[in-house]
């Protein structure tokens, strides 16, 4: 799946992370995709009125619901094991 340099924000469902210095960053919901038995979302930061194509500003996250989720609703996870993340990022490469 491709960005172009530029594509409009309104065009993706997005959310606000609170990153680890306390500040709010916006980021589109690019994609969402289940590797084995769980699901995963790619992240991208948003950047003015457009979305980053920088890989360094996207982000993979696990996607988990709970019982406190409303049905359509999921919790994102940081992905802490490297070894994971790389596999995450593996996975979705080759589905395209």
């Amino acid at each position: 799946m491709g960005i172009e340099e530029n594509e409009e924000m309104d065009e993706f469902d997005t959310v606000t992370l609170e990153m680890e210095d306390g500040s709010e960053v916006e980021f589109a919901i690019l994609d969402e995709f289940d590797m084995d038995t769980e699901k995963f979302v790619l992240l991208s930061e948003i950047e003015g009125d457009s979305i980053s194509s920088d890989p360094e500003r996207m982000l993979f996250m696990k996607a988990i619901a709970d019982e406190s989720c409303e049905e359509d609703e999921v919790i994102l996870n940081v992905i802490e094991d490297p070894e994971q993340y790389n596999a995450v990022v593996e996975f979705y490469a080759e589905l395209d």
